[in-house]
């Protein structure tokens, strides 16, 4: 277990600086495949001289991207990314600063977002609340309330620059 490993190692996770940023929950009907989840994500400032680095089994590459950056590498085929990752990064990139996203975190509870797929005319749609197809009608994110699965890419209804309106 983890808390073995961290105590083996003499290690202490630094955890005061995270806040809680999103909460998602895959949906209860299998949309793109059968794994469920219910994952938070947390914002923090990394630490100066921080150095990515992934564990070659659950990631496979590291890098630091802006969030405009990495979505903008993703519409261009360079990286995948899944839904949460694509509407986050797109929340994220509203801000300016670090600062900026901390300040938003610590304002309010972090939205749970329990997205609801649906198939129209052969193309999969991923609804999110807000959306007139979604059970919650408030919002909980800005940007487009969907995402369409055309040519194994999630893209917004009306275009890649709708994740940032």
């Amino acid at each position: 277990p983890f808390a073995e490993v961290l105590s083996a190692l003499r290690l202490r996770l630094q955890t005061r600086h995270l806040t809680p940023w999103s909460r998602w929950i895959t949906p209860l009907a299998p949309s793109m495949g059968t794994r469920r989840f219910d994952t938070r994500f947390f914002v923090a400032q990394a630490p100066a001289g921080q150095t990515a680095r992934h564990d070659d089994e659950e990631t496979t590459d590291s890098v630091w991207l802006a969030p405009r950056a990495a979505l903008e590498q993703y519409r261009d085929g360079a990286i995948d990314l899944a839904p949460p990752q694509i509407m986050s990064l797109a929340h994220l990139a509203r801000h300016a600063s670090v600062a900026s996203v901390l300040d938003a975190a610590r304002r309010q509870p972090p939205p749970v977002i329990l997205p609801e797929p649906f198939d129209h005319d052969g193309v999969r749609v991923i609804c999110y609340p807000g959306d007139a197809l979604h059970p919650v009608r408030e919002r909980a994110l800005p940007g487009p309330t969907r995402l369409h699965y055309r040519e194994r890419r999630f893209t917004p209804e009306h275009g890649f620059e709708a994740l940032f309106s």
